[in-house]
């Protein structure tokens, strides 16, 4: 949600935080959907009802792909890197990649709003600033380690001995690339193999890493009726 607020600030919308976070705890739900598009598409019609321009939203779902991968992919390799067999070069040329998306996404992006805005005869968005771009990329950084730490603090819980760097490298890595199978409902099947493979477990373990969206299906379900209950109650009031 800090991601979607500081972009669609930087588009020119005039979005708060609390209307983000509503409309993120309304669709959370959808994410389980198959298709991998649900959830960015419930979300983004929850926002348009809130007055956020189309060109916006379609801005920014390039913007969460073109920052959000090279990012996971980053942590994943620098991470990685330090604490198993993963070649060092690969943080290197993940932060090239990195540093090139974020220098070329700005101009290209704003060329692209201009084109589209000058067809449609609509008014020119703002344009993206770089310390936008940085603001962004910040919000993703934290993003990955803070989820990925929950995903090492889980292991922890269970009584599984796993190095923090492997397990937020391979988490960052394999979660973000699983969300691209279109079959697998939030990167299902995908993710738990590949996870598995790299730290070196058993098929044994399947289970325990797949149970690990158990307990963000809680988080969701109860997420979604706390909200549920306080926006009913704001909206009678």
């Amino acid at each position: 949600t800090a991601f979607w607020t500081i972009a669609l600030k930087e588009l020119g919308e005039e979005i708060t935080w609390k209307q983000v976070n509503e409309a993120a705890i309304k669709t959370t739900l959808t994410r389980y959907l198959p298709g991998g598009i649900w959830l960015f598409a419930s979300r983004s019609l929850a926002l348009k009802n809130e007055g956020v321009a189309t060109h916006s939203l379609i801005v920014l779902f390039g913007l969460e792909n073109l920052l959000a991968i090279p990012i996971a992919v980053l942590i994943g390799s620098l991470l990685l890197a330090v604490s198993s067999s993963v070649p060092y070069w690969m943080g290197w040329v993940s932060a090239l990649f990195l540093i090139a998306i974020t220098t070329l996404a700005r101009p290209i992006l704003n060329k692209i709003l201009t084109w589209w805005t000058e067809r449609r005869e609509l008014e020119i968005p703002d344009k993206i600033s770089t310390l936008g771009i940085i603001r962004m990329s910040i919000s993703l950084l934290v993003y990955w380690f803070v989820f990925g730490t929950v995903f090492y603090t889980y292991f922890k819980f269970m009584g599984q001995s796993i190095d923090w760097s492997t397990a937020v490298g391979g988490f960052s890595l394999f979660w973000r690339i699983s969300l691209f199978a279109p079959f697998a409902p939030h990167g299902l099947g995908v993710f738990e193999p590949s996870f598995i493979a790299l730290v070196g477990w058993t098929v044994n373990a399947l289970f325990l890493v797949g149970a690990f969206r158990v307990v963000l299906l809680i988080r969701d379900l109860l997420l979604t009726g706390i909200a549920g209950f306080f926006i009913k109650k704001s909206s009678q009031s």
